[in-house]
């Protein structure tokens, strides 16, 4: 999924539930860029939410002991 298709999403929430927040229990959906690059972040996609990758460490993160 690319930030075009998730903010179809959120417009759709907001039209559809308004200010009702989402319960994200379908959360699991890649970000990418137009050209398909991973962008380390993950939608919501019920509602369009975007957020960090928790299975991915940020870039330059020390290495877990």
């Amino acid at each position: 999924m690319n930030l075009d298709e998730a903010g179809r999403l959120q417009k759709a929430w907001k039209v559809t539930h308004g200010d009702k927040p989402c319960h994200h229990t379908r959360v699991i959906d890649s970000l990418s860029t137009q050209d398909g690059q991973n962008t380390g972040k993950v939608i919501c996609q019920e509602c369009g939410s975007i957020f960090s990758d928790p299975h991915r460490s940020p870039p330059n993160s020390p290495l877990p002991r």
